[in-house]
């Protein structure tokens, strides 16, 4: 497989004390390797199940599967195929995305003519969030930095007047129903 790169938590150039946490791997998406590569261990994956597909022109899962809990998405990078989901086919091309609920039952199978290459995403459901009414974001326990600019961002008074604002606007409705503001 096309391994480029593999890199593993370093200290934030600037800021004593704080290690920056993080596990990066490279895959070249034309030659991954065919059927399933799982993710988990390369990236220490511990909240979410990544794996990518790459299933030959013409072929397909040799059986159908569900989960007991876990949801997953499909994300359709290249080719073209189908996923059978509970007795119905459902077409996929490059740029779908799929969601599958933990209890229907599902295969994919690439076109006669074309591979099928998919990220898919698997998790399971996130008790107790969203924490606030009207979040747009599942999950929902982000905790905004304002003073730490990014380094793109260091001394730009527009960006700062910006988070003032916003910092000022979450702290209002902190407390208050179905206010919540993803940035």
């Amino acid at each position: 497989m096309g391994n480029l790169s593999i890199s593993k938590g370093k200290s934030f150039p600037g800021r004593t004390g704080v290690k920056m946490n993080y596990k990066k791997k490279s895959y070249n998406f034309a030659n991954l390797d065919l059927w399933l590569t799982f993710l988990r261990d390369d990236l220490e994956l511990k909240g979410v199940a990544m794996g990518f597909a790459r299933i030959p022109a013409g072929k397909g899962y040799t059986f159908a599967h569900q989960h007991a809990q876990q949801e997953e998405v499909y994300v359709v990078f290249s080719g073209k195929g189908i996923i059978y989901i509970d007795g119905e086919y459902i077409e996929l091309a490059p740029g779908d995305i799929i969601k599958v609920d933990a209890v229907a039952s599902r295969s994919l199978k690439a076109d006669e003519k074309s591979e099928l290459v998919c990220l898919i995403l698997g998790a399971l459901p996130a008790k107790g969030f969203p924490q606030k009414a009207g979040s747009k974001s599942l999950i929902d326990d982000g905790i905004p930095d304002w003073e730490n600019l990014p380094p793109w961002y260091e001394g730009n008074q527009k960006v700062i007047e910006i988070n003032k604002k916003l910092k000022a606007e979450r702290e209002a409705i902190k407390d208050g129903p179905d206010h919540s503001r993803t940035v």
